[in-house]
């Protein structure tokens, strides 16, 4: 009975998020129906969202999302992203390069529908190179996404550290060799074939300039919680503040803080957390794994099923993140659980029919999305036997 009312609450999540009902919304939803046929009041369910708010663990997640959220606003604001369409253009002047290294860069920036901001980036230099609409959009897709197992400043990696206890510098580290293959396919298949005579020459030492001008916040929140291990809430606070201070009178507060406390960004970490709150409290976390010890079904099969599942349905890497890690706590005996369980979840995600950057990069570009698939089939076929690999054999 008890794994029918998870289901149930789960089942709703994913009903609600399919008739396109704000993803925090329906992962708030479900907590409700999960906490009522476990047998809470009112009462208890008030109580336990008033704690899982206010714990310093919600807190400090929602600081690093508004920090972050709030960087990428004076981004925008002082025209840092297209200096950084020039940095890469004058530092990587063969124009196939520029089509992997634009969107790349863009990907370091977190934001919704990234993709399609690199798209107008490199229409031209694909439209010289006689790209057909598929494979710009692929090309553009795919170097988009290629950051997102191990870049510590992306949501789903700062949820996954607060639900799991893993620290953000640990699973980035453990996570770039991910990271790595995703480039060296995404090159072998993508842009290694492409044909380009052009003969540029493109003055580095502007680009580099720009680069640094450009990504040195970036650069500052990864040397505090990477490389110096200090907590990601420090190294988010002082880099949006190296980007604020010397732009304070060129940009509008408002709509840095507007940017950075997203009331619908904000509810969602505060629903994926009361989500894992209610999955403890009631108990519902021991129900998957008395389940599969009954069944005698395999830990893996449904470590790698759960997260593909969701990521397949929602097309966002925190929603299956936040939806089915506290479901699978019990199993993240070792990081590699984690690992695959990440993995797995981005390849859903991946293919998802619902995935923004996917839909809006076709429809930029006039792609059938039927023939992209077919092209994405082979590389991430390739990146998910090779990060399989990597996870079992090494971690």
């Amino acid at each position: 009975m008890e794994l029918l009312y998870l289901i149930l609450s789960f089942a709703a999540v994913i009903t609600l998020i399919r008739f396109k009902i704000n993803i925090g919304v329906s992962i708030f939803a479900g907590s409700v129906i999960l906490g009522i046929l476990f047998g809470l009041r009112p009462y208890d369910l008030l109580e336990s969202l008033y704690i899982s708010t206010t714990s310093w663990e919600t807190i400090r997640l929602i600081l690093i999302i508004a920090f972050i959220m709030a960087l990428t606003s004076v981004f925008s604001q002082i025209g840092y992203l297209k200096d950084m369409e020039t940095a890469i253009k004058e530092l990587f002047p063969r124009a196939k390069y520029s089509l992997a290294m634009l969107p790349a860069l863009i990907g370091l920036m977190p934001m919704p529908a990234g993709a399609l901001v690199s798209a107008p980036m490199i229409e031209q230099v694909a439209n010289r190179l006689n790209l057909k609409p598929e494979e710009k959009t692929l090309v553009n897709y795919w170097f988009r996404h290629v950051w997102e197992h191990s870049w510590p400043m992306y949501q789903a990696i700062i949820i996954t550290s607060a639900l799991t206890g893993v620290s953000v510098r640990e699973f980035s580290l453990k996570m770039l060799p991910v990271t790595i293959l995703m480039i060296t396919i995404g090159y072998l298949l993508m842009i290694r074939p492409i044909e380009d005579y052009e003969k540029v020459r493109g003055n580095r030492r502007k680009g580099a300039f720009l680069l640094i001008k450009t990504t040195y916040p970036i650069l500052i929140i990864i040397l505090i919680s990477v490389v110096l291990s200090y907590d990601m809430v420090y190294g988010a606070l002082i880099g949006f503040l190296s980007a604020l201070i010397p732009n304070f009178r060129r940009v509008s507060k408002k709509e840095v803080i507007k940017h950075g406390l997203q009331p619908k960004i904000v509810f969602l970490l505060i629903a994926v957390m009361y989500f894992k709150y209610l999955i403890q409290t009631t108990g519902a976390v021991e129900t998957l794994p008395k389940t599969i010890l009954e069944f005698n079904l395999p830990v893996v099969f449904v470590i790698v099923l759960t997260p593909f599942i969701v990521g397949l349905m929602t097309g966002i890497s925190f929603a299956y993140v936040g939806m089915t890690f506290p479901l699978l706590l019990p199993f993240f005996t070792g990081f590699d659980k984690i690992a695959l369980a990440y993995l797995s979840g981005y390849m859903g995600m991946l293919f998802s029919p619902v995935h923004l950057c996917l839909v809006f990069s076709a429809e930029y570009y006039k792609a059938e999305l039927g023939r992209v698939y077919r092209r994405m089939l082979l590389p991430a076929l390739i990146l998910f036997i090779t990060g399989l690999l990597y996870i079992l054999l090494i971690l």
